[in-house]
């Protein structure tokens, strides 16, 4: 009788055993998967923070200089450091383009840079449209806004 307690006892702790194990795969599983949500919710938060300073300095400076942003306002002397910062804005629009509108982004991203695609490209478009300013972003970019309706696109108006 000893040696059937005994026995069935090694079958129950065996089972427990093999419980706690798959418990604690499925505990390991959900940790994991919270981790990964966690980091891409960490990574979207400093993708944003990242282009919000940078974004920021852009319009700081139009701020500073004005005759960067109205053509009105600028003379021959100041187009060098117009055509410096036509290219700086549309390094930042192409920075945008690789985070949100190549499958790195999430919805949230894209539908808060967009519109500064949107009013950079309206400001700027003449720049980008010059041959050798188009030449400075790849091609799958210059496709891009080429194919994108933004309303500063004289050509897709």
């Amino acid at each position: 009788m000893a040696d059937t307690f005994l026995h069935g006892g090694v079958a129950f702790w065996t089972a427990v055993l093999v419980l706690l194990q798959f418990a604690a795969t499925v505990v390991a599983i959900y940790v994991l998967y919270d981790s990964i949500t966690s980091f891409g919710k960490s990574l979207t938060e400093s993708n944003y923070s990242e282009m919000d300073r940078m974004y920021f300095e852009l319009l700081k400076l139009a701020v500073e200089k004005p005759h960067l942003v109205d053509a009105s306002l600028r003379d021959s002397a100041q187009e060098p450091e117009y055509d410096t910062y036509a290219f700086m804005v549309w390094n930042f629009v192409e920075t945008i383009y690789d985070r949100c509108h190549t499958g790195k982004c999430d919805e949230h991203l894209r539908v808060t840079w967009d519109p500064v695609i949107d009013a950079e490209n309206r400001r700027h478009r003449e720049w980008f449209d010059a041959a050798e300013n188009r030449a400075k972003f790849k091609e799958e970019f210059q496709r891009f806004m080429d194919r994108k309706r933004y309303r500063g696109a004289a050509h897709l108006d």
